[in-house]
Parts: C-alpha cells; sequence; structure tokens
C-alpha cells in the first residue's frame, strides 16, 4: 500500500517509470474487471488503454488520501458507459440488434447467431479493399447514419457521387463477405 502512495506521488509529478509500475500493478485486475463487463477482448483492451491514459492526462488531480484501485475502476466504469452509449447509438449496432432479436425469434438454434465482434472483425477486412472515398462514404453513410446529402456536402461531391460510391462499397461487400447473415444488415 505504501509503495501505491509512493507511486502515486511519482505519478502526480510526471514520473512516466512510476505510471508503468501502477500499470503493470493494475492491469490484470482492471481487465477482468472491463472483460467481465463486455465479453469483448477487443473492447475491452480498448477500454483499458483508454482508462490509462486518463489516468495520465489527470495525473495531476490524483488525490493520494482515496483508494487509487476504487479511482481506477470508476474511470474504467465511466469509459464503459460512455462506450456503451457510443455503441448503442451506432446505426450499425441497430440493425445487428434487430437481425439478432429476428433470428432469436426464427429459430432456437445458438450457432445461426452471428458474434458482433466477428461481425466488427469481417467489416474491418472488408473496408480495407476499399478505396479511401469509398471507404469514407461507406463510414459517414453506414456507421455513422449520415444522410446522403451531409455525406455530400462535407466531402464535397455531388450527391450522386455518395450514391455512387456506396453502391460500389456495397456490390463489393457482397462479394467479399460470403457469410450468409452479413449481407442483410447493408
Amino acid at each position: 500500500m505504501e509503495k501505491t502512495i509512493l507511486e502515486l506521488i511519482e505519478l502526480k509529478k510526471g514520473s512516466y517509470k512510476a505510471f508503468t509500475s501502477l500499470y503493470e500493478q493494475y492491469f490484470d485486475l482492471l481487465y477482468g474487471f472491463v472483460f467481465n463487463l463486455t465479453h469483448s477482448h477487443d473492447l475491452t483492451q480498448d477500454l483499458v488503454q483508454d482508462t490509462f491514459i486518463k489516468i495520465w492526462i489527470n495525473k495531476e488531480q490524483i488525490n493520494t488520501e482515496l483508494s487509487f484501485k476504487s479511482y481506477l475502476f470508476k474511470i474504467a466504469k465511466n469509459q464503459i458507459i460512455d462506450q456503451l452509449r457510443k455503441l448503442f447509438r451506432n446505426p450499425v449496432f441497430e440493425d445487428y440488434q434487430k437481425y439478432a432479436e429476428e433470428e432469436a425469434l426464427a429459430e432456437n438454434n445458438s450457432d445461426a447467431k452471428i458474434d458482433f465482434d466477428e461481425f466488427n472483425r469481417l467489416l474491418g477486412k472488408f473496408k480495407k479493399k476499399l478505396s479511401p472515398r469509398q471507404c469514407k462514404v461507406f463510414e459517414m453513410c453506414k456507421e455513422e447514419g449520415l444522410s446522403a446529402s451531409v455525406v455530400a456536402k462535407e466531402l464535397k461531391i455531388s450527391e450522386q457521387a455518395v450514391y455512387n460510391y456506396l453502391s460500389q462499397a456495397l456490390k463489393l461487400l457482397k462479394q467479399q463477405i460470403k457469410h450468409p447473415y452479413l449481407s442483410l444488415f447493408f
């Protein structure tokens, strides 16, 4: 306990060595906590990293008289809540959620359900095959839920060009991702 307080004092002074020591000391514990709530290794990794980044950024505000572990977990919990809010507002997630509900009603076979992490992995792999402009239009329209007119204004292209890029991207998506359910999202 005394070691942690000394490390926190050093961290407040900007010691990267103290930060690294605290990171190594609390990483596994925090990872387990976050993973237990998210059930996603990718998301957990991102949230734990973001939590420690916040610790570093706000190092001067750390109160060495209070429990560092509680402070760390509170930041992580807030990161999880923020991430869930973003996720629930994502049009891709809304499509996934609708599909999952329909699929659950249609059949009880758990093998037929798509894992959202797998869906995101395949989608990321697919987007790497798009041209930069196709990818940007796809992300803005399908992931951010922006209308073609908004995308056209922001990218300074015609609405028809937005439709063309999106059409090309969706066509490529159907060719590249042979999973029978993934094409239902788009």
